[in-house]
């Protein structure tokens, strides 16, 4: 039987064989103590791997030795098949457990484990084997040839030893020289014999009188072993493995520990007798015992390789030399068959299962429902193998993360975490059982109102004077902008919405709608006069010089500040305002929540006034056909709910590292709102000019063929129009009933049996339910870009789960005061609010013309023509909810 390598403990428990150790003849030499052998010379052999102290062999080649390598197998049905490469220090190494390390070998299983060996001697720790040269010595320790120490001779020797015992045709060297051995493994693996050498250091004679010699063989080969990777699908039984093109010849300087490559390329085989099945032996090495390989340890040439042949009669070939890859003296080179791209061979089993606790069967949690616990189960299995014991776990981990965060319906992507969660179990090692894994929400429920101004004050300041009119790089011009940040601001001097994605909309201000003549205003007016008394609009912009401009009205002193009027050099009195802007700023110190109205005046007339809202900038952060998410210019003084106002949702993507598969699951917050205390502004029907309790307000005169026009409702921003109130009916329908046309509207221009219909919507020629085609936004409505004035049929989408903040807040009523003319609040428990339409109906025995409007009688509900229509005449001051265009 082949002795492949010497692995065994002498180093301690030898003590206690009975073989022989120094003896002297010398009379002058130390007195030899009773029962002591006198044949000789007598030596303890160890292994390096097999020392008490070795229970982890330390690394000691460069790191690079030990690093994984790969290459690809080629050959009969190979795709996706690789040799893995790992390298470990020691040949063939062997764990000893601890309760039996340092156990007595005796001579016996010694001698059954190993050949004789050689030992070479230099006196006086001399350069050359001047003292014993290639003796022999048994298995015992003992040599073949007794020699004796004799300190007269040499009062120290340094000794060399290779195993197994060297033939005097593999010594380059003589006697007196250090020796140098040829070494070319056997082509038959199991022919092979590993090769062990030994130098200690220079021994003095007197510390070794009564001992043994120790001798510590290390190994000057590589061993080669082949291993079936435990991810490998690959079902073939293994019959013989050749290793091709290396270097199969050297010689081995045992003194300098060097070896010297020939340089004839050889082969080398391994038959398998049985052969070895890769499906029913995974993690097993193919050629252990007398099938190890020992090679030369060498750079391995370009065209190195392994042949792997099975009883199918296909072989496989994979490329191991090259890229400076080497054998490394003294370990042990092990090539895995490996295919970690096996999913062909597998099944692939990737499952995420939420927990829906809820009952919904979805992964839905109410705002203070913060952790969703799930589960991963992620392996694979071999396509058609009996059992689950090829099982294979899949890592995997979250690669990307794709949220709404309830304000704005927009999607984000990130692969972090983003800020609504708290934590997330992101990754696993896979498992066959489902692994419990949880993703933890934030709790945003707060009191708003303070989230609100300190979100506000903790915004980034405005240092580049931003145009309010610029909406995702184009004008947009408006009556409302949003300010949700202190800063510096500007706008340019636009009618209202006259200007929409980088073009004049002169339909807003200028149109020939067609039918019900007197009806629809096709001129809308301005506040400057265009000559002889006309102030119809002829352009989009603010055509004329304005002389100043400044702050009608803020909710709190020092909100904003009107710092200038940018002309952008234009001499004094040139026309055209396209390019002139409104700049403003907005104090860090006394931002809060609140709205200002700013005007530019000509001839000590207001020419026309705009609306700043200041305001989160969530409050615009819906979709197309959905509400604002709060009623115009909105200040809360009470309000506990969450920072969110819409569903909050995370649609998670796993991915299994290795195989690529992904998963996708959306985890749902649902927002929470205590009803809102608090105010928003107000708007007569068809005007543009926002009112608020406590404004210093006034109304027009209480008189009969009252009310204002549309120039002086620009011109007096702060006056509410009283109702025209006709002294006396216009005559009787076909049914007998009075007829009283518009004496209930503020605005007096129409004739008394007319009314404007399209004062917000220009399109709009016909009473509620009429008006079907394109809405076109006028320069009287009072909503922000992109949003209008929402007809009385879009307050079907208004649903519960749709509701908006403070649905009732009561409404102004122009005729407060003694003589009627000092609007009032009323504050009642409904709420009120205008749609762009209008009826013409019969009211009390009486026809007239209302306006249509939504009205909202618990906090729960804002109905609009539901079993019946709610509508009131013009002049009050009632709330608007745009809706986005």
């Amino acid at each position: 039987m082949k002795s492949k390598s010497l692995l065994f403990v002498l180093a301690v428990g030898l003590m206690g064989l009975s073989s022989a150790v120094m003896s002297s003849c010398s009379d002058n030499e130390t007195e030899l103590v009773q029962n002591k052998p006198i044949d000789g010379i007598s030596f303890s052999v160890t292994d390096v791997q097999n020392t008490v102290d070795a229970a982890s062999l330390p690394k000691t080649k460069a790191l690079s030795v030990y690093e994984t390598q790969t290459s690809k197998i080629t050959g009969d049905d190979a795709e996706g098949l690789e040799l893995v490469e790992t390298t470990i220090e020691g040949v063939n190494p062997i764990y000893i457990p601890a309760a039996t390390r340092g156990t007595v070998t005796t001579s016996l299983n010694f001698q059954g484990l190993n050949k004789p060996f050689s030992i070479f001697a230099c006196k006086n720790g001399g350069p050359v084997a001047n003292y014993l040269y290639n003796e022999k010595v048994n298995a015992d320790g003992t040599m073949v040839n007794a020699v004796q120490w004799r300190k007269a001779d040499a009062a120290s020797l340094k000794f060399y030893a290779v195993h197994p015992a060297v033939d005097v045709a593999n010594l380059t060297t003589v006697s007196g020289q250090n020796p140098i051995i040829k070494f070319a493994p056997n082509a038959d693996a199991k022919q092979q014999t590993d090769l062990l050498v030994a130098k200690t250091n220079t021994l003095q004679y007197d510390d070794y009188v009564n001992q043994k010699v120790p001798i510590q063989f290390s190994h000057a080969t590589t061993a080669i072993q082949f291993k079936i990777g435990n991810d490998l699908s690959y079902n073939q039984v293994v019959k013989k493995i050749e290793i091709v093109g290396v270097i199969g010849s050297g010689t081995y300087d045992v003194a300098n520990g060097t070896w010297t490559l020939g340089t004839d390329k050889k082969s080398y085989t391994l038959e398998l007798n049985p052969g070895f099945s890769t499906a029913q032996n995974p993690g097993v090495v193919m050629n252990g015992g007398d099938g190890v390989f020992f090679m030369i340890p060498q750079t391995l040439p370009n065209d190195a390789a392994v042949n792997i042949y099975f009883e199918s009669g296909k072989r496989v070939h994979a490329k191991i030399g090259g890229n400076n890859k080497q054998w490394v003296q003294g370990t042990t080179r092990t090539y895995s068959i490996s295919n970690s791209s096996d999913q062909s061979d597998r099944d692939i089993v990737f499952t995420v299962t939420p927990t829906t606790d809820l009952g919904d069967g979805t992964t839905v949690r109410q705002y203070n429902q913060l952790s969703v616990p799930f589960t991963v189960q992620s392996y694979s299995r071999l396509k058609g193998y009996a059992n689950d014991s090829r099982d294979k776990k899949e890592p995997w981990e979250i690669v990307k993360y794709e949220y709404v965060d309830g304000n704005d319906p927009a999607m984000g992507v990130t692969t972090t975490k983003p800020s609504m969660l708290v934590s997330v179990t992101d990754r696993g090692n896979g498992s066959t059982a489902p692994q419990l894994c949880n993703l933890e929400f934030t709790n945003e429920l707060t009191d708003f109102v303070a989230y609100r101004n300190k979100q506000l004050k903790d915004a980034d300041e405005v240092t580049t004077r931003k145009d309010l009119s610029m909406v995702d790089g184009k004008q947009n011009t408006a009556n409302c902008y949003i300010v949700s940040a202190p800063g510096k601001y500007k706008f340019p001097l636009f009618y209202g919405s006259s200007r929409v994605n980088d073009a004049d909309a002169t339909e807003s201000f200028w149109n020939n709608n067609t039918g019900n003549e007197g009806m629809v205003l096709k001129h809308f007016k301005g506040g400057v006069d265009q000559g002889a008394g006309n102030y119809a609009i002829p352009y989009p912009d603010i055509h004329q010089w304005v002389d100043k401009a400044t702050v009608l009205w803020e909710s709190k002193p020092g909100l904003i500040k009107v710092t200038a009027i940018d002309r952008a050099g234009k001499a004094h009195g040139t026309l055209g305002g396209r390019n002139v802007y409104v700049e403003f700023e907005v104090p860090k110190d006394n931002i809060e929540t609140g709205n200002a109205i700013i005007a530019v005046w000509k001839n000590n007339k207001v020419a026309w006034s705009w609306h700043i809202w200041i305001t989160g900038k969530d409050v615009v952060g819906v979709k197309s056909g959905e509400f604002l998410r709060e009623p115009l210019g909105f200040v809360p003084s009470k309000w506990n709910r969450t920072t969110y106002s819409d569903d909050r949702k995370i649609r998670l993507t796993f991915k299994q590292t290795r195989t690529g598969k992904e998963v996708k699951v959306t985890f749902t917050q649902k927002p929470y709102f205590e009803q809102a205390q608090g105010l928003a502004m107000f708007y007569q029907w068809g005007r543009k000019d926002p009112y608020w309790p406590g404004m210093n307000l006034t109304s027009s005169d209480r008189v009969y063929d009252g009310g204002i026009t549309l120039a002086q409702s620009v011109q007096e921003p702060m006056k509410m129009g009283n109702r025209r109130a006709f002294y006396s009916a216009l005559g009787t329908g076909p049914d007998g009933h009075e007829k009283w046309g518009s004496t209930w509207d503020w605005n007096n221009d129409p004739a008394r049996d007319c009314t404007y219909l399209n004062l917000w919507d220009a399109n709009a020629t016909g009473y509620m339910g009429d008006n079907t085609s394109t809405f076109v936004k006028t320069i009287y409505d009072p909503s922000p870009a992109g949003f209008h004035i929402p007809r009385a049929a879009d307050f079907s989408k208004l649903t519960e789960g749709r509701r908006r903040a403070a649905l009732r807040m009561g409404y102004m009523h122009p005729e407060g005061g003694e003589h009627g003319n000092i609007p009032v609040y009323q504050g009642n428990l409904h709420g009120y609010y205008w749609t762009s339409e209008k009826v013409y109906v019969l009211h009390h025995s009486t026809w007239m013309f209302a306006a249509v409007h939504a009205y909202a009688i618990n906090d729960n509900d804002l109905e609009i023509q539901r079993n019946a229509q709610y509508y009131t005449d013009t002049r009050f001051g009632y709330n608007v909810l745009p809706i986005k265009q």
